[in-house]
């Protein structure tokens, strides 16, 4: 029969380990939002090339960095 320290440790268990498997696991995601977020700066940042004053410009640089984005993201298995 199992003994008392046994159970208890074992009902306990759970709750001390599943915080922490739950902070490693916002770190990753927090760890793969922020590398899309870079590969998007720079896939806009390619696409506007210079410095433009032109809105259309600045729009289609804007909409390439959130295609990007959105692309990483879905590629990761992660959620908007």
């Amino acid at each position: 029969m199992l003994g008392t320290r046994t159970l208890l440790a074992v009902a306990i268990l759970p709750f001390l380990v599943a915080p922490s498997l739950a902070q490693t696991s916002q770190d990753r995601v927090k760890a793969i939002r922020a590398e899309c977020f870079r590969q998007a700066n720079e896939a806009a940042r390619a696409q506007a090339g210079m410095a433009s004053a032109n809105p259309a410009a600045t729009a289609e640089a804007n909409s390439v960095g959130a295609n990007a984005y959105y692309s990483c993201i879905r590629k990761n298995g992660l959620r908007r």
